[in-house]
């Protein structure tokens, strides 16, 4: 696994064989085929320690207790922070995701399941008279949605955007939409 993101710095994902993998890793064909049936495979295990990653991020300002105008920074930090670190085996999952593979089933999966818990988080603020949105379901799809895009052009495509500015911007935005301008 380490070895598919080693390569990926160099090599896009499209490119790579299970002999350049196991070549850099150290190893033989055959030891990856006793992990692995195939290179999707590795995408797929890497994505659940990535989805990991995230939900333990989102969770910074999910979670029911935490203040919900300090958490939201935590959050998009933590975010930020997960798609600088991977953004490389970030982008090998969306470019495998754009193809109908099981990757693109997973990698959907992942980005709605941040969705229900929005849609809770924005519950508790509806019922605390906090929340400024008309239509909470609908703003949740949206901004779980904006965020992956957004992070994903900022974090694969070499954009000069530092994790800083990144969280930021999207805490700013999240902050407006969820809690109002004040």
């Amino acid at each position: 696994m380490t070895a598919l993101e080693t390569l990926l710095s160099q090599t896009p994902y499209d490119d790579l064989r299970v002999e350049d993998v196991m070549a850099c890793a150290g190893l033989t064909r055959t030891a990856f085929y006793r992990y692995f049936p195939d290179l999707e495979s590795v995408l797929l295990a890497w994505l659940d320690i990535i989805r990991a990653e995230l939900e333990d991020a989102a969770n910074r300002w999910l979670a029911p207790d935490v203040d919900p105008d300090g958490g939201i920074l935590a959050a998009t930090t933590g975010l930020a922070q997960v798609w600088s670190r991977h953004g490389r085996l970030l982008k090998a999952i969306l470019d495998g995701a754009t193809s109908g593979s099981r990757v693109q089933a997973a990698w959907r999966m992942t980005v709605e399941s941040f969705i229900p818990p929005v849609e809770t988080r924005f519950a508790d603020l509806a019922a605390r008279g906090r929340l400024a949105v008309t239509h909470p379901e609908e703003t949740a799809r949206a901004l779980v949605w904006m965020c992956e895009r957004y992070l994903s052009e900022v974090f694969t495509h070499d954009v000069n955007v530092t994790v800083e500015t990144a969280a930021v911007t999207l805490a700013d935005i999240w902050r407006r939409v969820a809690l109002g301008p004040g």
